[in-house]
C-alpha cells in the first residue's frame, strides 16, 4: 500500500510538473470550414474554452452541457469568450465531431482531432479542459475531468483571463480609460463618460453594480479585500475592462 501511494504521489507530481503555462497554437479549420488561428483570436482580446473530448464519452457531453448553459452566462463579457469542442486524438475526424455536435444540441465551434493538444494539455482522462487567453497566451486553467463544482473555479479563470486581454487602461472598444489608484482602498477615480459600473469578484461573481451617469468616482468601500475585475460600460454600450486590487 505504501508503494502504491509513493507511486501516485510520483505521478501527481510529475503531472504538476509538465503542467503547461502557455497555450500550445494551432491554425485550422473548423468542421464548419472556417479557418481559425489560435494565438490570433487570443491577440484580438479573446480567451478560449478548450474542451477535449472522444466519442461516446458521456461526461464529455455533461462538461460541454455545463459550460454552455453555466458558464458562458456567467462570464462578464461572453462576446470575447469562445468554446470549442476538439477531438481528442487525430483519428477523430469532422464527421465525427458534428454528428456528436448535433446529437448533443450544441451550437459551439468543433473541430477534428488534436492529438497534439491532448499531449500539451496532459490529457490523461476525458474531457480534458483548458482555458487560454492574454498577450501572452496562457493557460489559466486546466483541468482532467468536470463536475459542477469545477464552474466558479472555470468562471475565475475565464474572468483573469479577460483582463489579462484588456488591461486596466486599455478598452475593448477604443475608448481609452483610466482607473485608479490601485490598489484600492475606498474610492477608485474614473478618467472618462461612463453610465454603469460592475465588478466582479475572483469566483465570478457581481460585488457591485451601480449606475455612474457621467460619476467620476466609484464608491469600493463596500467591497471585501481581494482581486476584482471592473468593468465600466459607456453611453454608447461601450465596454471597458480591467483589473484592481481592493486593499
Amino acid at each position: 500500500m505504501r508503494n502504491q501511494a509513493t507511486l501516485l504521489s510520483t505521478l501527481l507530481l510529475s503531472t504538476a510538473l509538465n503542467a503547461q503555462t502557455t497555450a500550445l497554437n494551432f491554425t485550422a479549420n473548423d468542421c464548419d470550414g472556417v479557418p481559425h488561428d489560435l494565438f490570433t483570436e487570443l491577440d484580438e482580446g479573446n480567451v478560449v474554452i478548450i474542451e477535449l473530448v472522444m466519442m461516446g464519452c458521456q461526461p464529455c457531453v455533461t462538461a460541454g452541457t455545463s459550460i454552455k448553459n453555466n458558464v458562458l452566462p456567467n462570464t462578464s463579457d461572453p462576446s470575447r469568450v469562445k468554446f470549442y469542442s476538439i477531438g481528442f486524438t487525430n483519428s477523430i475526424t469532422c464527421t465525427q465531431m458534428n454528428d456528436w455536435k448535433t446529437t448533443n444540441g450544441f451550437t459551439h465551434t468543433v473541430y477534428a482531432g488534436m492529438s497534439a493538444q491532448t499531449t500539451h494539455y496532459n490529457g490523461m482522462g476525458m474531457p480534458t479542459l483548458a482555458i487560454v487567453g492574454g498577450a501572452d497566451h496562457s493557460v489559466f486553467y486546466t483541468e482532467l475531468g468536470h463536475s459542477a463544482s469545477d464552474n466558479p473555479a472555470i468562471i475565475a479563470a475565464i474572468e483573469s483571463a479577460l483582463s489579462a486581454g484588456v488591461g486596466i487602461n486599455e478598452s475593448i472598444d477604443g475608448q481609452a480609460i483610466s482607473v485608479f489608484p490601485n490598489p484600492v482602498k475606498d474610492q477608485i477615480q474614473l478618467n472618462g463618460n461612463f453610465v454603469s459600473a460592475r465588478v466582479i469578484d475572483a469566483t465570478g461573481r457581481v460585488s457591485l453594480e451601480v449606475a455612474l451617469q457621467g460619476k467620476s468616482t466609484l464608491d469600493a468601500t463596500g467591497i471585501a479585500p481581494g482581486q476584482y475585475t471592473l468593468q465600466l460600460i459607456g453611453p454608447d454600450n461601450a465596454r471597458s475592462t480591467g483589473r484592481f486590487v481592493k486593499q
